[in-house]
């Protein structure tokens, strides 16, 4: 509420006891909070590595020796599932790590250990010291970040040659539309004719029908008289391109 702006008129006959008063205030209307995914995303791209591959198969093998050689008495179904989810998340926690989102395609796992590195010098960053190590470590990011773009276009580019030659122009065309199309949000709202924005689902479908009803529904101002054919000779004066049908 802007206070400086708040004024009360006493002598406003209004059949009260109570003042006039005018104010200009602004609402605030509450975020709403969504709810946070407890749901563990691992960086499964690791294990296209065969070593990574081998070395999680051996570990996840060995948790898993103990559960073969339990018998028949001493086997609880709570306690093999929360052996096996244990022996799951702990593996691949030790082994892959938590899954980053990549914002876009060229992102090492390089870049983003330097941008946790940044993240932790933001808040020393107006310390002499810090500012100098924040401001190296800046421009290393924005260098590799630079430097993986032109290599994945590089790779995205022998790609496309490679498919080229292998006559798989469908693959070849999706990636060049992938390197040159912007990508633009979906547009959910539409507006009327006042300029109004309609957000019902019925209210957008009617307003499309109205729209294409005016754009395809014109009247043709054609010339009827090309229709009118005039009366050919029947004689020919090249009997030789007369074809003739016998009877």
């Amino acid at each position: 509420m802007n206070i400086a702006r708040t004024r009360s008129f006493p002598g406003a006959d209004i059949g009260s006891d109570h003042d006039l008063l005018m104010m200009t205030f602004r609402l605030r209307l509450k975020k709403t909070s969504k709810p946070k995914h407890t749901r563990l995303k691992f960086d499964l791209e690791k294990l296209k590595d065969p070593n990574v591959l081998e070395t999680f198969q051996a570990m996840i093998g060995g948790r898993f020796a103990p559960l073969t050689i339990m018998s028949n008495d001493d086997t609880d179904i709570d306690s093999m599932i929360t052996t096996f989810n244990t022996a799951v998340t702990e593996t691949a926690s030790e082994i892959l790590g938590k899954h980053r989102q990549k914002k876009k395609p060229w992102i090492t796992a390089e870049i983003l250990d330097l941008c946790d590195k940044r993240r932790e010098l933001r808040k020393k960053r107006f310390e002499p010291e810090g500012a100098a190590k924040y401001k190296e470590v800046n421009n290393n990011i924005k260098r590799c970040m630079k430097k993986a773009k032109e290599n994945w276009i590089g790779e995205q580019c022998s790609e496309i040659e490679e498919n080229l030659k292998k006559n798989n122009s469908k693959r070849a065309y999706e990636l060049v539309k992938d390197l040159t199309t912007v990508k633009q949000g979906k547009v959910t709202t539409v507006q009327d004719r006042s300029g109004k924005c309609l957000t019902e689902e019925r209210q957008i479908l009617n307003r499309w029908t109205e729209y294409c009803s005016e754009l395809y529904n014109h009247k043709a101002n054609g010339d009827p008289s090309v229709l009118n054919c005039t009366q050919t000779d029947t004689e020919d004066d090249h009997p030789i391109l007369r074809r003739e049908v016998e009877a």
